[in-house]
């Protein structure tokens, strides 16, 4: 049935004067009614709508003619018979195709006019011409809807599409992809379910017939062909693929999983694997298909990757297996490390490097890391330790301020390299790898031999040197730590101010990192140097040392200031205001909880502060927490720094200093009985304060007067020489090495109190602030991050994978710290841009001053059907905050058409 009033007034149209074309003189419009629509089927004549249709038609002079079979004779009625009128040529079925249609060339200068659903699909698309009508026939159930189908459709559509456009287009409404794009097509509809069963989209694309297209794309752009295609099949194909082209191994069984496209493979996982949304569904459908494959994948994959050199799959990614497989290497590797050369250490940690940029990195952060340190920490022992020449340089020390000095510069590493590795040790969840395999070597290789002989040949120097007198000649002692830099900075003119930060128990190793920390982090400008602590190395004397004083004096366990008690803000307050009036003590956390006004107010015309932080030594000192005393360390370093950058940025304070009040010893492993000191020789009652690492006694004691040798294992100080000779007879005694008292009570891993370097040498690191960059300028210090530039020899690319080579323009350094990007190659027409290539991430973190030390190469892998052109190779900074493009330099495509994968 037709609407005889609207099927008029759409014919009448055709016939409108104004619808004439120059080389016409009259109107011929056929009417291909191949659904039969007006036509009568029983009569096999015209219907009764299309009877009052003839009638209209008349009444405008226009002739109505059957098209039924009679090719000739209607050609001869147009071209011969009647060349004057107007003619509705109307044919009861569909329209033959060229080759057969008598009529051809007489439509090819007339008009058309169509009564069906697919004209009106076409005139929803401004769609002329009839080369869509069997496709648009084949999928007319599709356009059924306009809310849920059509409408989504048309904000993609173009005027230029055929059918492989519009099929993409239907697949694309079903996933809900934003562009006509079958990688993203594929990826949304993957996101859904890699079970048709239980996928919506598939639902829809096997509900409307779209099965077949979807393989035949997945051929087409992938080279993807399976007897029984399914979504999981696919899925497998990309990593199996991804596994051959990145590690040269071919797995048995699984060779028809190998894509002949694997360039486009490639390019479609790394943006899936990159992609912050929807990386976790990638993880889980990896983890799912190898456990899927009742792990023949993973065992057959681990198999050959024994065989291989870690070097042939260290750009492998797609599968978490590469990842175990670097880690293991290394662990055995670490497992007989006299084995290890200097080149399998720099390996390890280039390995490492690498692995940074891949995808599962994150997942393996913790182990990664725990690893790099533990490297560093054999690198150092080989170097410092094994190495005939360095050894004897530490045997040899020839004083106590040599070695202090040596530690300072040199030898804390050991200190920090066990702490960060511990730090990540801890911090991983699935850490049994690490704990059969590095952490007995580690613990063994810091205990026994770094810490070890450092302690021995310090221990002897104390011996050969003190004479009973704690005073490293030539050090700057704690004592004058007022003195010697808050008063300096007082001095300079009435108006200078000073905030000095103590935090117990932060050892040098950790103000080291702080102190590379605010370098690479802020403005100022930090300098990081040390003094001696004083002895016993425990929080009450050395909080009374830094203070402003003239004499300190213990009235029994409490140590008094000129007179003054030091134990407590008040007290403290009280003293720095005798030295300076406009002076204030304050506790870290009270501080750091008041807003920036507040704060403004609270310091106001205050010249000296002095802020008391304590984590360090609040962790270690309770046995319930000591062995998370790393994790403390890190969060201080966090802390501290965003203290400084409060004081010297909302407060307008220019000078810093982050001190100590001392440090600590730390190992993990339980100790040993022969580990420690018996104190029987000691009269009790006469002890003033103890912990693990002294004893503070009036009594004085002589080697000989001990039953048991245990005073050969002790070093006593007379404490007179620390405090005023007057002072009456008082007596430090401190475990020798990093021996402990046997006492009761406490924890006996986290101790302090000692006089090892680890306890005393104190950290002074003064930060003077800069308001802005501009002031580094005026220095001539180069700020920000490091630049990189391109330095292929030719722009040209004559190969589907091509070589880019970045070279870092200068060394990392304090204030230039490294950068992250991602290299890859662009198609860039107007407002136009699509990446073309797969994407590599590069860190550009060198610090080493050989130019050719601070080149990368990348390999970037062209997608298919590229024309030769000029595309742009854009560096891209990770960096939100930094300018987007590093780089966007030009290249010229220009490949062989045989360069493609899919020839």
């Amino acid at each position: 049935m037709v609407n005889v009033e609207k099927t008029s007034l759409s014919i009448l149209r055709k016939f409108d004067p104004s619808e004439l074309k120059d080389y016409e003189k009259r109107k011929i419009v056929f009417w291909y009614d191949r659904d039969k629509t007006a036509w009568d089927q029983e009569k096999q004549a015209p219907g009764e709508e299309l009877e009052e249709i003839i009638q209209v038609l008349e009444e405008n002079n226009i002739k109505f003619h059957i098209l039924d079979n009679n090719y000739f004779e209607t050609k001869k009625l147009l071209e011969i018979e009647d060349l004057e009128s107007n003619y509705l040529i109307y044919c009861p079925d569909k329209e033959r195709a060229h080759e057969d249609n008598w009529l051809f060339d007489i439509q090819l200068y007339s008009s058309r006019f169509e009564n069906s659903r697919i004209s009106d699909i076409k005139s929803e698309f401004e769609i002329d011409g009839h080369e869509l009508d069997d496709f648009f026939t084949k999928y007319e159930k599709f356009f059924g809807n306009q809310k849920e189908r059509v409408q989504p459709l048309k904000k993609l559509h173009q005027r230029d599409w055929r059918e492989k456009e519009f099929i993409l287009g239907m697949l694309a409404v079903f996933s809900k992809t934003q562009a006509l794009d079958f990688k993203q097509i594929i990826r949304d509809t993957m996101l859904r379910s890699l079970g048709e069963a239980e996928n919506p989209v598939w639902e829809n694309i096997s509900k409307f017939g779209l099965e077949e297209n979807f393989w035949e794309l997945a051929e087409e752009d992938f080279g993807f062909s399976a007897k029984n295609p399914t979504l999981k099949k696919l899925f497998l194909s990309f990593l199996v693929t991804h596994i051959k082209r990145y590690s040269g191994i071919s797995l048995a069984g699984y060779d028809q999983y190998v894509d002949r496209k694997e360039n486009e493979c490639q390019i479609f996982l790394k943006h899936w694997m990159d992609s912050s949304r929807d990386s976790k569904t990638f993880e889980k459908y990896t983890k799912d298909m190898l456990e899927e494959t009742g792990q023949d994948l993973e065992k057959s994959l681990q198999a050959e990757l024994d065989k291989h050199d870690v070097q042939t799959y260290l750009e492998a990614e797609a599968v978490e297996i590469f990842d175990k497989a670097v880690i293991l290497q290394i662990l055995k590797s670490l497992n007989s490390p006299v084995d290890s050369t200097e080149e399998d250490f720099k390996n390890h940690l280039a390995w490492i490097d690498t692995r940074r940029t891949k995808h599962w990195f994150s997942e393996y952060e913790n182990i990664y890391n725990a690893l790099e340190y533990a490297v560093k920490l054999f690198q150092f022992a080989r170097e410092y330790y094994d190495n005939p020449k360095a050894a004897d340089a530490l045997e040899n020390t020839p004083s106590l301020y040599e070695l202090f000095k040596a530690y300072a510069e040199t030898y804390y590493q050991i200190d920090y390299l066990y702490r960060k590795f511990y730090y990540y040790y801890d911090k991983e969840q699935e850490k049994d790898i690490l704990k059969k395999n590095l952490r007995p070597q580690v613990e063994d290789l810091y205990t026994n031999k770094l810490l070890g002989k450092l302690l021995l040949k310090w221990s002897s120097l104390i011996d050969s040197e003190l004479n009973g007198q704690w005073k490293i000649e030539l050090a700057d002692s704690q004592k004058d730590f007022y003195k010697r830099h808050v008063n300096r900075i007082l001095q300079k003119d009435d108006r200078s101010k000073v905030a000095v930060i103590i935090s117990d128990a932060l050892r040098y190793e950790a103000a080291a990192e702080l102190f590379e920390t605010l370098n690479k982090d802020t403005w100022g400008l930090p300098e990081l140097s040390y003094m001696a602590g004083v002895l016993p190395s425990y929080t009450k004397l050395g909080m009374a040392s830094l203070l402003p004083h003239n004499a300190l004096e213990y009235r029994g366990k409490e140590i008094f200031v000129d007179g003054i008690s030091s134990e407590g803000l008040e007290k403290r307050n009280k003293i720095l205001q005798s030295k300076c009036d406009d002076s204030l003590a304050l506790n870290y956390e009270d501080f750091i909880k008041l807003s920036r006004e507040e704060a403004r107010e609270l310091i106001k015309g205050k010249r000296v502060l002095y802020i008391y932080h304590n984590k360090i030594d609040s962790t270690g000192d309770k046995q319930s927490s000591e062995n998370s005393v790393f994790n403390a360390v890190e969060e201080t370093v966090f802390e501290i720094k965003k203290m400084v950058k409060h004081l010297s940025e909302a407060l307008n304070t220019t000078n810093i200093i982050v001190t100590a009040d001392h440090g600590f010893l730390y190992r993990r492993d339980d100790m040993e009985n022969a580990d420690k000191v018996e104190t029987s020789s000691f009269d009790k009652t006469r002890i003033i304060d103890t912990t693990k690492r002294f004893i503070l006694s009036d009594q004085e004691l002589a080697p000989d007067n001990s039953p048991d040798n245990s005073l050969n294992n002790i070093h006593s100080f007379d404490m007179r020489h620390i405090l005023e000779k007057e002072h009456s007879p008082l007596f430090a005694y401190v475990p020798k090495t990093d021996l402990r008292f046997k006492l009761q009570g406490g924890g006996l891993n986290f101790v302090h109190g000692g006089a090892s370097p680890q306890e005393i040498v104190i950290p002074v690191l003064t930060y003077t602030h800069r308001r802005n960059e501009k002031t580094l300028e005026k220095k001539g210090i180069k700020y920000g991050k490091v630049n990189v530039s391109v330095i292929n020899d030719r722009k040209k690319i004559t190969s589907s994978k091509f070589k880019v080579k970045i070279f870092q323009t200068e060394k990392v350094t304090d204030k230039l710290k490294p950068r992250t990007f991602r290299a890859s190659l662009w198609d860039i027409d107007g407002e136009q841009e699509k990446m073309v290539s797969d994407e590599r991430t590069v860190i550009a973190n060198s610090e080493s001053d050989e130019p050719e030390e601070r080149q990368y190469t990348v390999i970037l892998t062209l997608g298919n059907g590229l024309e030769n052109k000029t595309y742009y190779l854009r560096l891209i900074d990770e960096d939100t905050n930094e300018i987007k493009d590093i780089a966007r330099i030009t290249f010229e495509l220009d490949l062989l058409i045989g360069d493609f994968d899919d020839f």
